[in-house]
């Protein structure tokens, strides 16, 4: 096992070097994705599957399963392409856990084949414990090497050896060195079997203690629904989530305490009283179903909603398998856990396979479901989130929002044509002008003023933004410290609706929306106005804003730090740092 852990930390060591160096293929994520993953789990997968005796059959069955994760790799990878057009973070935090969890599944499956034994629950229950115990303390000997180097840099650092400092974090030192610590626990905990036995043991008496509270915290939920709206559980945001997280909590637990051959651990009136819960179990599931269903009715699918509704139905599938043990069993259900068990560990294998190709791409869905509300003119192309498809959505989201902006004209994120909300983006412009009569709706603070031409051409020249000002208040200001020039500002009020999104409730909220028109070289000009990030505080009642455009004080506020010039490139703090105080006129 120590030259399977030397061959990984040369390979990782290497790869480092390429990531340093900027060297192919480490700008290449299609290339260097599927090289780590096979640099990272086929070693993990040989250290937990072989075993003294059966090396030879380890290596194949470990070779084999590695060979499954590097096409779906390359693939992951490829949705990162275009370098450099969109954040891929979401791509990869969701790869990683994904890859992580598949491993954790096939390798107690696999650990039956190389043993060429048939996949009995018992078996693959108490493997897959030892494997999680083994995995978690070799995590924690990596994180606690982890804290000593970093220490151990910053210690280098005070004395003035950067050179030893800068060389821990570099990747050619701190990914071979992780895999030669992960691969040394991996080795040492593995074979304590009296140790892993024992903080199994104890995991499994927590979890007997808690399940009966959570199937009573169900049952009394259940109990009340008949005297509630269910409307009510879906109006807070986050009942779907709730529900979800209750239900997988019961089956955990369900699974950690009811040790598979062993006695009941209840006394008899209470394990009777568990199955009673448990066989309640698949109406949770369903009102789980239920909600996520209604917001992507309303909504679509996005990457969240998908994850949501797919382990909500493994979840109904486990319950579904523990009622119809109850109702078969009886008091005796948790022997038909066993079956549910095994074929539910083949079901979410696969599922996780999947998510990771082309067949349930949840990025891609979503994009799909996305493009759909915009096609059928539910919202329209400008509503498009584009922000959410840059951010989220990989390579689908970039091609959809490209193909938007082709649609559109131009860009709603760059150009400033949106103004983002929780989780969406709200047009603020279309290309086209409504049909309005402007300057009969605008209101004059301090009374009607004359308006040059140029400032008149100046808001009729950007009409497809400035004609949908709700409110229309102009005002005359001083802007700079030319007191003989006069400014405008042109006010109005900004809505903002934010639609239910983690867990957090609808609502609508109003704040003051502005522009500045002043004369530069070339004429009279309109300019948005940025909010400056604090303190910003949006109003529930549009009237609150309207005071504010109508009566509100107006004043002129001194920079604390001016703008520096480096080159010919001018630079400036946020306009929240730079604001001191308002400008005092003699």
């Amino acid at each position: 096992m120590w030259v399977v852990i030397a061959i990984q930390a040369l390979v990782l060591a290497g790869i480092g070097v390429l990531i340093d160096r900027g060297v192919w293929p480490s700008g290449s994520p299609p290339a260097l994705t599927p090289l780590l993953t096979a640099a990272c789990a086929w070693p993990v997968l040989i250290l937990f599957a072989t075993d003294a005796g059966r090396v030879r059959r380890g290596f194949v069955f470990a070779s084999a399963f590695a060979a499954i994760l590097i096409p779906l790799a390359a693939y992951v990878g490829w949705q990162a392409t275009p370098v450099g057009a969109f954040h891929v973070d979401a791509v990869f935090a969701v790869f990683v856990p994904t890859m992580l969890a598949t491993v954790f599944i096939g390798v107690a499956y696999l650990q039956r084949l190389v043993a060429g034994e048939p996949f009995r629950y018992a078996a693959l229950f108490a493997q897959a414990w030892r494997n999680l115990i083994v995995a978690a303390l070799a995590a924690a000997l990596l994180g606690g090497v982890a804290i000593l180097l970093a220490l151990w840099a910053a210690l280098f650092a005070v004395l003035g050896v950067d050179a030893l400092a800068e060389t821990f974090p570099k990747p050619w030192f701190a990914m071979p060195a992780a895999a030669i610590t992960f691969g040394t626990g991996v080795t040492v905990f593995r074979p304590r079997q009296a140790l892993i036995d024992n903080i199994v043991g104890l995991i499994e008496n927590l979890a007997r203690y808690l399940l009966p509270l959570v199937v009573a915290i169900i049952v009394v939920f259940l109990c009340t629904l008949p005297f509630v709206r269910l409307q009510t559980l879906w109006d807070t945001g986050n009942g779907s989530s709730i529900l979800i997280a209750l239900n997988a909590i019961a089956i955990v637990l369900a699974i950690v305490a009811f040790r598979p051959d062993g006695n009941a651990p209840y006394p008899r009136p209470l394990h009777l009283a568990v199955a009673v819960a448990v066989a309640l179990l698949p109406i949770v599931s369903a009102l789980a179903l239920l909600g996520v269903g209604m917001r992507v009715g309303q909504y679509g699918w996005t990457v969240a909603r998908a994850w949501a509704f797919t382990g909500a139905a493994a979840l109904a599938l486990f319950s579904l398998g523990y009622a119809w043990a109850v109702v078969r069993h009886r008091a005796d259900w948790p022997r038909g856990m066993a079956f549910v068990n095994v074929a539910m560990g083949w079901v979410m294998l696969g599922v996780l396979l999947l998510v990771n190709t082309p067949v349930l791409d949840f990025r891609a869905i979503s994009v799909r479901s996305q493009m759909a509300r915009v096609d059928s003119g539910e919202i329209a192309p400008a509503e498009f989130d584009f922000r959410y498809a840059r951010e989220m959505l990989a390579r689908p989201g970039y091609l959809a929002a490209q193909r938007l902006i082709e649609q559109l004209g131009f860009d709603p994120l760059a150009d400033g044509r949106a103004t983002a909300t929780v989780g969406v983006i709200a047009a603020s412009a279309h290309t086209d002008v409504p049909d309005r009569d402007f300057w009969g709706d605008v209101y004059y603070r301090d009374g009607p003023f004359d308006i040059p031409d140029g400032v008149r051409a100046a808001i009729d020249d950007e009409a497809y933004i400035t004609y949908r000002v709700d409110q229309p208040t102009l005002a005359q200001v001083e802007l700079d410290s030319d007191s003989t020039h006069v400014e405008y500002l042109l006010l109005g009020i900004d809505r903002f609706d934010r639609p239910a999104w983690q867990g957090m409730p609808a609502s609508v909220s109003y704040a003051v929306g502005a522009y500045a028109i002043v004369e530069g070289d070339e004429g009279w000009g309109l300019y948005r106005l940025s909010r400056a990030p604090r303190p910003f505080a949006p109003q529930e009642d549009p009237q609150t804003v309207l005071a504010v455009l109508r009566d509100g004080a107006i004043e002129r506020v001194r920079r604390r730090y001016d703008d520096v010039r480096i080159g010919e490139d001018v630079y400036g703090l946020p306009p929240g740092l730079s604001a001191d105080e308002p400008v005092v006129h003699d």
